[in-house]
């Protein structure tokens, strides 16, 4: 960019003299007091150049081009992948809004994740919508959306400049990329938080525009630690504050374009000034690894393969946000880690990109700004300190592609700012790339219809691979194809084997009927987590299916004793013990499973026609009255309480009731 023209401005003692003839001008008066050099802004697209229904406009065309994208998620149900633990199936989140919710999600977090705001928000979707996907779905759209029309508001008041704000806030909004965060229900951690970061960033112009003082700052710091509480990825935004200070808002340093800043500050100061807002990262980076710890969530591996895969996976977000093709569900992490190779040439990449930003970073600052907060905003993510199983994520890119789209949106821009020809070739090639992103968004929200097409397309993509061939499994498991579902099991252990995996399978194998293959891979998941109390509840199951009842009873008691808030195992144990005539012992279970669930009309029949055969015919009468009042057009029912209440009738000697 060109440097700014500078103007003089002449104080009014030169003034005065200028206009009696310069008579008793000193001969210094020009080079001590009367010319000052003020910097003269740079006349380019700023807001006010625009006509007023320019920015409805854009704000407009972001809202249509989510509803043309993403309208059809409004036609998706929960996916079994996260949703059933985040959401549907959390008993604490399902049922809506709850003092006892809105605790437990301050205190822990689903799968070992803190982000209670994000939980809140679904508590409140169920209290609204119930159980309803469409209108969970619909949320997660108008955050979306929010969050890109305040991108493009904050990036306008920030730069002056109205295209290539709309630019960046249109990437955003359409790109495939962000499918997974959109259309994924449990995502709403990404668009909640994204709108709370476009809301730190306005309060935080706010807070350098319009007066530094306590009450901008502290309502900076509020906005900023909800987005914290909705997603942990926020925690490096006090250094992407900093980065902001330099380019656009120029408080330091002496970057080319940008508005005239309201003051200078040094870089200790500033740095200083986020002190209080880097507080509380830190202290959500502790609470979210105490949760993790707690929960048993954290998945270590080889520190070599982790700096492996931190290398490597910025490369691969860089390729998939340019050319997004072959975007997948899950990225799994090659056995063994990658290869030297590529480890080495995806760091010479981000080597040479950063070096080349830093040079020309005066002329440039745009591609520092938006290459920094690239990397910085995808550090949390990258898997340094806590390593999930995935090597990368589409969702992790919400907020770091805003840095890219701001590189490139700024340096097209730059390049055809004087030339009517290049400003006309860069609209062309914008328009087109959008339709083409938003063409391959559409089509990439297709696969998120449900579980089957989304790990059937998965699959396409990354190959067969172990967590993608299980997913895949259990989502035919589910829909019913057990051949397929099988099958599918089969393939994941040619890459290795997990509890969940060998009972899953063995789950599928026994609804077969094909029990004496399914008992194996049930013993063989105890083997490998002798905690979970599932696979021992399964083979006690097929065990009692095939008559071996002693050792039916010993898997049943043993689950019971790991999980006892499980009814149905305290009911099948029960029917168990009863043939065997241990009558106070399945009276006991039964009893227990009342307790855990009275609203089960046939456990209240079991329980009465055990209290018969032990001669409590009075108790016995109670348990059908209640399996009566829970199953009123149940005759059967009717009839036995008849039966019992005749058999009281004649052991006191009463006669018959007349009819």
């Amino acid at each position: 960019m060109a440097r700014r023209p500078w103007r003089l401005k002449r104080s009014r003692a030169w003034a005065k003299m200028e206009s009696i003839g310069h008579r008793n001008a000193p001969a210094d008066a020009v080079t001590h007091t009367s010319i000052r050099l003020h910097p003269m802004p740079v006349p380019g697209p700023a807001a006010h150049r625009d006509p007023p229904w320019a920015a409805w406009a854009v704000a407009g065309f972001l809202v249509a081009t989510i509803a043309i994208i993403y309208g059809q998620s409004l036609w998706f149900g929960f996916l079994a992948h996260d949703d059933t633990s985040f959401v549907s199936g959390n008993p604490l989140v399902a049922p809506g809004l709850s003092v006892a919710g809105v605790a437990a999600a301050f205190v822990s977090g689903p799968m070992g994740q803190w982000h209670p705001l994000s939980v809140i928000s679904h508590m409140l979707d169920c209290q609204i919508f119930g159980l309803d996907a469409r209108g969970h779905h619909l949320t997660n759209l108008v955050l979306h959306a929010a969050t890109s029309i305040g991108l493009f508001l904050v990036l306008r008041s920030m730069t002056g400049e109205m295209w290539p704000s709309a630019l960046v806030a249109t990437l955003l909004a359409i790109h495939p990329q962000h499918v997974e965060s959109v259309a994924w229900i449990s995502e709403r951690r990404d668009v909640l938080s994204g709108l709370f970061f476009v809301l730190t960033l306005a309060a935080y112009l706010g807070y350098v525009r319009h007066g530094r003082t306590l009450g901008r700052y502290l309502l900076l710091a509020l906005v900023f630690a909800l987005g914290l509480m909705s997603k942990a990825t926020l925690v490096t935004v006090p250094l992407l504050l900093l980065l902001l200070d330099y380019w656009p808002l120029a408080r330091f340093g002496s970057p080319a374009g940008g508005r005239e800043p309201a003051e200078r500050k040094s870089l200790w100061w500033l740095a200083v000034e986020k002190l209080p807002l880097l507080a509380l990262s830190v202290a959500d980076c502790v609470l979210t690894v105490v949760t993790q710890n707690a929960s048993d969530t954290v998945n270590e591996r080889h520190l070599t393969e982790r700096l492996g895969t931190a290398l490597v996976a910025p490369v691969e977000y860089l390729r998939l946000a340019f050319w997004p093709a072959g975007l997948a569900g899950f990225y799994p992490i090659p056995v063994g880690g990658f290869p030297a190779w590529r480890v080495v040439c995806s760091l010479a990449l981000l080597t040479a990109v950063t070096i080349a930003v830093v040079v020309w970073r005066r002329r440039s600052p745009y591609l520092l700004v938006g290459w920094f907060w690239f990397l910085g905003t995808l550090v949390p993510m990258l898997g340094l300190i806590t390593i999930a199983e995935h090597a990368m994520a589409d969702r992790y890119m919400y907020l770091p592609q805003i840095g890219l789209s701001i590189a490139v949106a700024w340096g097209a821009a730059r390049l055809a700012a004087n030339s009517e020809a290049r400003r006309y070739t860069l609209a062309m090639c914008s328009g087109l790339a959008i339709v083409l992103l938003a063409s391959c968004a559409v089509v990439q929200t297709t696969h998120w219809h449900d579980d089957q097409k989304l790990w059937a397309h998965s699959l396409e993509v990354t190959g067969s691979n172990f967590h993608v061939e299980v997913a895949l499994a259990d989502a035919l498991h589910h829909a019913g194809r057990l051949d397929e579902a099988v099958e599918h099991y089969h393939r994941a252990l040619d890459w290795g084997s997990s509890s969940k995996l060998m009972n899953n399978l063995g789950i599928a194998l026994a609804r077969q009927k094909k029990l004496t293959e399914a008992i194996p891979y049930f013993r063989r998941a105890i083997e490998l987590d002798l905690l979970a109390a599932g696979p021992r509840a399964n083979l006690a199951q097929a065990l009692g299916a095939q008559g071996h009842a002693d050792e039916a009873i010993e898997q049943y008691l043993s689950a019971i004793e790991l999980d006892p808030n499980v009814g149905l195992w305290h009911f099948n144990v029960a029917g168990l013990l009863a043939r065997q005539g241990r009558l106070d012992d399945a009276i006991a279970h039964l009893r227990q499973t009342i307790e855990l669930d009275p609203t089960r009309a046939i456990v209240h029949a079991e329980l009465a026609a055990l209290l018969v055969r032990g001669d409590r015919i009075d108790e016995a009468i109670d348990q059908y009255r209640r399996a009566v009042e829970l199953e009123p057009r149940d005759t059967r029912l009717r009839q036995a309480l008849d039966q019992v209440v005749a058999i009281r009738r004649s052991k006191s000697g009463l006669p018959k009731p007349e009819n």
